[in-house]
């Protein structure tokens, strides 16, 4: 699974660590996308989630180049990833809602970068998976990617 987002108490630029994060949320989102483009029961589902996939693996890619272009080293994709057990609507559903939470926080996290240009991403991200998550069942939060207590 992703891990936590550190605090950063050294007064860096958490930029470099979150871009990081972020990337390895989208790899475990094309990863669990892919998987639900080939589990899910429901054909309507199973073509959702592959365009889902496509998104993710867009701004996979653009992470990746971005992780590149700042002299950062990029992590690669897991083997593998976490995956639900059932295949049905319910399970399919809350599997997308978990997939867009795990992104948003780590694009939340993101957004407090010294890099304009990768809080202008990272914004423009979290509204987009704030969206899919709606779009699968999610319910929207006040502070969407802020834990909830």
């Amino acid at each position: 699974m992703v891990s936590e987002n550190p605090a950063n108490g050294q007064g860096t630029d958490a930029g470099p660590e979150a871009l990081a994060e972020a990337l390895r949320a989208e790899h475990a989102a094309v990863y669990g996308y892919e998987y639900l483009g080939g589990a899910a029961d429901a054909q309507g589902r199973r073509e959702r989630a592959l365009d889902e996939a496509a998104k993710h693996k867009a701004l996979r890619d653009a992470l990746h180049a971005a992780a590149v272009e700042r002299g950062v080293d990029p992590p690669p994709a897991l083997a593998s990833y976490p995956l639900p057990e059932g295949h049905g609507d319910g399970d399919v559903d809350a599997f997308a809602v978990e997939l867009e939470g795990t992104t948003a926080r780590a694009y939340l996290w993101l957004t407090a970068s010294e890099d304009a240009e990768l809080r202008w991403t990272a914004g423009r991200a979290l509204q987009e998976t704030t969206v899919r998550a709606l779009t699968w069942g999610g319910e929207l939060d006040a502070l969407p990617g802020f834990e909830q207590a």
